[in-house]
């Protein structure tokens, strides 16, 4: 299996890249916080952003902080996935069980300026600056996002037009054989 895993904070476009290595090159996506709101929902509670952070809490408490790197992995090979993305890791251990279970893994962080996210926000993110940057303020601290960043084998930018970010997903690809 190759894998390549998308980090990053709120709006940086780790989707947008995932969705585009979906349709471009035959990956299949997993998005990480699923597996809390699909633990949410055997709980009975509402699938929030925040939610989905105490969700994480939790079971890395109960199962160990890899928990959900180890659920994703196990849905990618019950699939019997050649290509997957893993997208939003939150935690070093996750990264650790990923680089120690794939032969070819790839961890790609994108980053974007904090005016740039802001203005990429939904409904669902902080609608005041203040609101917006405390989500970052969380992930960084509350998880280990700061960290997993720092440990990515690759960084894109992404502050520009979508066509200028799917070239730089484009020349990543290129350079790590995919």
């Amino acid at each position: 299996m190759i894998a390549i895993s998308f980090t990053g904070l709120a709006r940086s476009g780790k989707d947008t890249a995932a969705d585009y290595l979906v349709e471009n090159c035959g990956f299949e996506k997993l998005v990480m916080s699923d597996e809390l709101a699909e633990e949410l929902a055997k709980a009975g509670k509402e699938d929030t952003k925040m939610n989905r952070s105490h969700m994480g809490t939790e079971l890395r408490k109960k199962f160990g902080d890899d928990i959900v790197a180890r659920r994703v992995f196990e849905k990618a090979g019950k699939r019997g996935l050649e290509k997957a993305i893993f997208v939003g890791p939150r935690s070093v251990s996750e990264i650790d069980f990923f680089e120690k279970n794939i032969e070819h893994f790839y961890l790609v962080a994108v980053t974007s300026k904090v005016s740039t996210r802001f203005e990429r926000r939904t409904e669902v993110d902080g609608q005041t600056r203040e609101k917006f940057l405390e989500r970052d303020e969380h992930d960084k601290t509350q998880f280990e996002l700061a960290e997993v960043i720092a440990r990515a084998n690759h960084l894109i930018e992404n502050n520009s037009n979508i066509e200028d970010f799917h070239k730089k997903i484009d020349s990543l690809m290129q350079k790590i054989g995919c």
